[in-house]
């Protein structure tokens, strides 16, 4: 009989690691007003909070007036027994991670104080636009935190030409490897290709694991935010540069607000899994709530780690068009998603 419940606990441990929803809380979502208080924390099983930045011995906040929402949000994790993550560097910081790569005994001295003064779970580093070169140099720094007996996992873009540089990397022990499946729609482009191509985001997350990563450690990160074209008819159709929004990016809440009257023709792109608006004016590549359930269904199917939210503040707080709500009744079904009477 012990040995019966002792299996079902395994199961049960190994289903749970397969079916993390993470959530990001970036620096900026304060200017939009967003705060921890808003982070719907029983629909997640961790945040990641974005951003520091190596300097030196220390790890310092990217935007040092984030530091109380920062505190706020470790409070309510806790509070809420959902692991709270910090990621380190991203798009803009790959010098100060090069610092990091060379001087790896400073930074997890660093990591170490940071985690004894704040109470953070782990740490998520992330090379930014990291060359194929530097892939083992990200894992290498990962692995000395793992060391050093800090939990740590590694974000890098989901190309598929990054993937064989993993071949022969030890990442037994890393928490996490987040795939970045945003922005492949860019205003410097001719034609308007889909936000996020969750058909090509599959196989990108296959070509990943057949290189040797075990496929619970693999996280797709789905973008909440849509890029707009001027003038454009649709996908694969010609554009006079971005749209509405600031830079041509609208947050997924927003675009569900311009959705509300008849200007736009909303449809779903078969091919490439992914969602298009068109108006008189412009195109809006997006993606919702079907695109979120088919990548979640190939995430669970799969066996792969679980879905990254980025970033929390986008979402709608509407349950029935929430897409952390889609990938939650997918991957954590028995979780309560209704929205709550005040």
């Amino acid at each position: 009989m012990k040995k019966f419940l002792f299996i079902v606990s395994l199961l049960a441990v190994a289903a749970f690691a397969q079916n993390r929803v993470a959530g990001y809380f970036p620096h900026w979502a304060q200017y939009s007003g967003f705060a921890p208080a808003e982070v719907r924390y029983n629909f997640l099983t961790e945040v990641r909070y974005g951003y520091l930045t190596p300097s030196g011995s220390e790890l310092l906040f990217t935007d040092e007036s984030d530091k109380g929402n920062f505190l706020e949000l470790v409070k309510n994790a806790k509070a809420a027994k959902v692991k709270i993550v910090v990621a380190v560097g991203g798009v803009g910081a790959e010098s100060s991670m090069q610092d990091a790569y060379s001087n790896a005994g400073d930074f997890v001295k660093a990591a170490v104080a940071f985690k004894k003064e704040f109470g953070i779970d782990g740490f998520e580093l992330d090379g930014g636009a990291v060359s194929a070169g530097d892939i083992s140099k990200l894992v290498n720094l990962a692995n000395e935190l793992v060391s050093a007996g800090l939990a740590a996992g590694i974000a890098v873009p989901g190309d598929e030409g990054l993937a064989s540089s993993f071949n022969g990397l030890n990442v037994s022990k890393l928490d996490a490897i987040s795939l970045w499946f945003a922005d492949q729609a860019n205003a410097g482009d001719s034609e308007v290709k889909p936000n996020s191509n969750t058909a090509e985001n599959e196989k990108v997350l296959a070509t990943f694991a057949s290189t040797g990563i075990p496929k619970n450690k693999l996280f797709p990160i789905v973008p909440f935010y849509g890029r707009t074209f001027y003038h454009a008819k649709g996908l694969g159709s010609a554009h006079e540069g971005a749209g509405s929004g600031n830079d041509g990016v609208l947050q997924y809440k927003d675009i569900m607000d311009k959705f509300k009257g008849k200007e736009y023709s909303v449809s779903f792109d078969d091919k490439t899994e992914s969602e298009v608006a068109v108006s008189d004016n412009e195109t809006i590549v997006f993606n919702g709530i079907p695109s979120a359930k088919a990548l979640s269904e190939v995430v669970k199917k799969n066996g792969y780690g679980g879905v990254a939210a980025f970033d929390l503040s986008g979402d709608s707080k509407e349950p029935i068009i929430s897409i952390l709500v889609t990938i939650g009744q997918v991957l954590r079904p028995d979780v309560d998603y209704k929205k709550k009477k005040r």
